[in-house]
């Protein structure tokens, strides 16, 4: 018996049909017509767009949670996921369903340099900026101010009262008249970057004590002083030590600094050595000059002024990690009026400024050296000395409000609250010419030793481009073609 003729026609429009549907469904996604296209789906692994964090041992298998919420939860960091790109788009915003569990920080990253897998972070969420502050722009500047101050908080110059998170500031044009050259013993330990405001004259003036314990390593001696200003170098002078024929440490030697026809602003001048250069005196004319972030106090094993180095510093930081690499260097340090005892060595040891603090700076106290300290301000020898060459950075231990802090420049999306703790977050970037896959890093510090996690339930990634009309279509077919020419 023969089929009718309309289900003849029909059994053959019929897989035409569903391949031209199936044809335009795909040409919507990577071509369409407002210039958006989005997913949205429960983060448990099933989407394409999306995959879940790595590596295992830092999160959870995606799916049914044992508390009966479906997505990943993250317990370590760093992790990295890859993301799937539906065509030519210019920018890229990720959304997250995300409840944090003693983690007040997050950020997210775009992997920009596969060589160096350098990525660009974006702040994600931030327990202290979640209540108390209001997002505002003012001059120029975005970032958050205190809930009770006005719009213009934001643009304060009083460096004392303002943080940064993922966003920079404008060189300040600081110069101070010279003072009188003063001399500081110190014992300290491989790389410092010594931040300075050059005399009104335009110079830059320093002198070294600096000493080589350890000439029997190979390759020998190499150490260098470099000058720059944000990330342009300015100068750069190499470090030599007399006497390479034995193997014993080398004579305490004099290196000096002077360079002139500097504009106003604030220069970091970087000592680049291995842990077995000592820089045992520092001279300078220079009114403010600090260390920082890290400060590497030493020993002064084979010197020969054994006990004049220097325990006793003042500084901005608030927060600061101790550690210690030597039984020798077990001590109690003392931040302000708050102390930590070093029970260990090679264990990171965390210092909070106490309560009432946390406006004004304190003294740092050590009983010895061979300890190693980071902060998130930075030191001086004396206070008069003291200064901030940058706002503090907003890190997971930070306090904004009850550190004095009236602003914090940030391009943080405000979170959107949700139910029983749930908070939906975003973060955006500007995508690369052409690129199949993007690889992206999701930041938690502190979430180890804070016991913490880190849930997501739900993602949605919105990609974005002009709308198409005629030269925007061929300006699209233009890039795919190119990017899949790339792809071969």
């Amino acid at each position: 018996m023969r089929l009718p003729v309309w289900s003849r026609v029909l059994a053959i429009l019929l897989p035409w049909s569903l391949a031209i549907g199936l044809l335009g469904w795909v040409v919507s996604l990577r071509f369409p017509i407002d210039g958006v296209a989005r997913f949205s789906f429960t983060f448990d692994g099933s989407s394409p767009w999306l995959n879940p964090f790595q590596p295992g041992e830092r999160v959870t298998s995606p799916g049914r949670q044992p508390e009966g919420w479906t997505g990943q939860r993250i317990i370590g960091e760093p992790v990295y996921s890859s993301a799937r790109l539906p065509g030519a788009y210019d920018t890229l915003e990720i959304a997250m369903e995300v409840k944090p569990l003693r983690q007040p920080l997050a950020e997210l990253g775009l992997l920009r340099d596969e060589e160096a897998f350098s990525f660009e972070m974006e702040p994600l969420w931030s327990e202290a900026l979640s209540s108390g502050w209001r997002r505002v722009r003012a001059g120029g500047r975005e970032g958050y101010v205190r809930q009770d101050l006005t719009d213009d908080a934001l643009l304060t110059q009083d460096y004392a009262r303002l943080m940064v998170w993922q966003s920079e500031l404008d060189i300040p044009s600081w110069s101070d008249e010279p003072g009188e050259w003063r001399s500081y013993d110190v014992s300290l330990r491989g790389t410092h970057d010594f931040h300075v405001v050059p005399g009104t004259d335009g110079y830059l003036r320093f002198r070294f004590v600096l000493q080589d314990v350890n000439r029997a390593r190979d390759p020998k001696n190499r150490a260098a002083f470099r000058l720059t200003r944000r990330d342009e170098t300015l100068w750069t002078e190499a470090v030599s030590v007399s006497g390479v024929a034995d193997n014993r440490p080398s004579k305490a030697f004099e290196k000096t600094i002077d360079i002139p026809d500097l504009a106003p602003g604030v220069y970091r001048l970087s000592f680049l050595a291995d842990d077995d250069f000592f820089i045992r005196t520092v001279s300078t004319p220079a009114r403010r000059w600090v260390i920082g972030p890290r400060l590497y106090v030493g020993d002064t094993v084979g010197y020969e002024q054994a006990d004049a180095y220097r325990t006793q510093w003042i500084t901005n930081s608030h927060h600061l990690v101790a550690e210690t690499f030597h039984k020798e260097g077990l001590q109690t340090v003392r931040l302000g009026s708050a102390p930590i005892e070093l029970r260990r060595t090679h264990t990171p040891h965390p210092l909070d400024r106490a309560a009432g603090e946390r406006v004004q700076p304190v003294e740092l106290r050590l009983e010895k050296g061979s300890i190693r300290l980071v902060g998130d301000g930075y030191f001086a020898p004396e206070a008069e000395s003291l200064f901030y060459p940058a706002p503090r950075r907003l890190t997971a231990d930070a306090d904004p409000l009850a550190e004095g802090v009236v602003a914090v420049l940030t391009p943080l999306v405000v979170p959107e609250p949700l139910e029983d703790g749930w908070w939906r977050v975003r973060s955006s970037w500007t995508l690369p010419a052409s690129q199949d896959t993007l690889r992206l890093a999701l930041g938690l510090p502190g979430i180890v030793t804070r016991s913490g996690a880190f849930d997501i339930r739900r993602a949605e990634m919105t990609y974005r481009r002009p709308p198409l009309s005629p030269s925007e279509w061929w300006r699209a077919i233009r890039r795919e073609l190119s990017a899949a020419w790339k792809r071969l």
